[in-house]
């Protein structure tokens, strides 16, 4: 019942089962990723649902999120759950890094190169990422969150790595960050 003393301790349960199922999915993700069920498919969409998710986190934290986007944008071949976790976890770690509120942008456009990519930035205007972490932040384990695992930015990498694309990141403190993805418009398989 709702004045029944044990109800607190099987909340915190709860809880910890959660957290821990959290945990195992993280592990799981980095250590035997899944096999990638490419289609083709716009990136501005899978941006789009992942900003829906994130909106009231966003809204209680106070950030904006711009999106811009270049008109005729291609179709590319993703792996559309993996590519939402990317996204994921990037839009998160840049909510995280601005704790009294900003703006979080959201660009896509076509990068020039004979194979043709499609070019992702996300930049926020939070606290900022030191040199010294820059080089380290895609290692496994490595976080400077009190709560974090440090495999949030390893699994994007790898995840990036499998779609053939890259990642990379701009920063410097208290000038916000920059993540640049780059997408392939066509696999070497043709799509």
């Amino acid at each position: 019942g709702p004045d029944d003393g044990r109800k607190e301790y099987l909340d915190r349960i709860i809880k910890e089962i959660d957290r821990l199922n959290e945990l195992l999915r993280t592990f799981f993700s980095f250590a035997k990723p899944r096999r990638l069920e490419l289609n083709l498919n716009r990136i501005e969409d899978v941006i789009k649902e992942v900003k829906g998710l994130l909106a009231k986190e966003a809204e209680r934290m106070k950030v904006t999120i711009k999106e811009v986007y270049d008109t005729d944008l291609p179709p590319v071949p993703l792996d559309v759950n993996q590519i939402q976790q990317v996204f994921m976890n990037l839009f998160l770690n840049a909510i995280d890094s601005m704790p009294n509120g900003g703006t979080l942008t959201v660009a896509i456009g076509r990068k020039d190169s004979q194979k043709g990519w499609i070019e992702v930035k996300i930049k926020d205007t939070g606290k900022g990422i030191v040199a010294e972490h820059l080089t380290k932040i895609f290692n496994p384990f490595f976080t400077t969150k009190s709560k974090g695992l440090g495999l949030g930015l390893t699994i994007t990498h790898k995840i990036m790595e499998g779609h053939g694309g890259t990642i990379g990141v701009e920063s410097a403190p208290g000038k916000g960050s920059t993540f640049v993805l780059s997408f392939p418009v066509m696999t070497d398989g043709g799509a």
